[in-house]
């Protein structure tokens, strides 16, 4: 049996730094290795997908993702400051509460949001302040977010950036 023609789905990260001047020498920076995948989606569904940022924990999906192809993973970012030993603490901030966004020929529509970072404790929504303890000098965490979505979004690949704001907690 063959697979129906799905929406395959990538998001990745665009960092912008909030810093005070004179700290600008130890600016943290994020980068992003791996954008968030929702995989591969049936045609006809209509719901939400989530991808989790704990790792370990489950991908929450309604029966529209292909289990044949399109893999679905968190994205892999790390925010690192420009100093041997991190002194201040760091806030990643996803600045828009959603994203919507077109496939690749300018055709339907998806919202992105619901984003999760990964901390010692569990997911935390849309912020969260990292320790200068874990920046020394940088810190690997997983990202997720949650995808929705109608049965009649066209076939297509879908990609878009986000934006993140990264600042230094004096």
């Amino acid at each position: 049996m063959r697979p129906l023609p799905g929406v395959m789905i990538c998001v990745s990260a665009i960092a912008v730094f909030a810093v005070p001047y004179r700290m600008a020498m130890a600016a943290p920076t994020i980068t992003c290795s791996r954008g968030i995948s929702f995989g591969r989606l049936l045609p006809g569904c209509d719901g939400s997908i989530t991808v989790r940022a704990t790792a370990g924990s489950a991908t929450v999906n309604n029966g529209c993702h292909s289990l044949i192809s399109g893999a679905i993973r968190p994205a892999i970012c790390t925010v690192r400051t420009t100093i041997a030993m991190a002194t201040q603490d760091v806030r990643v901030t996803f600045t828009g509460a959603q994203l919507q966004f077109n496939n690749s020929v300018g055709v339907g529509g998806v919202t992105l949001d619901n984003y999760t970072i990964q901390t010692v404790g569990g997911s935390q929504l849309n912020s969260h302040t990292f320790n200068a303890a874990v920046l020394n000098p940088a810190h690997t965490f997983n990202v997720g977010g949650r995808l929705r979505f109608s049965a009649g979004e066209p076939v297509g690949s879908y990609n878009s950036s986000l934006n993140i704001v990264v600042t230094s907690i004096p």
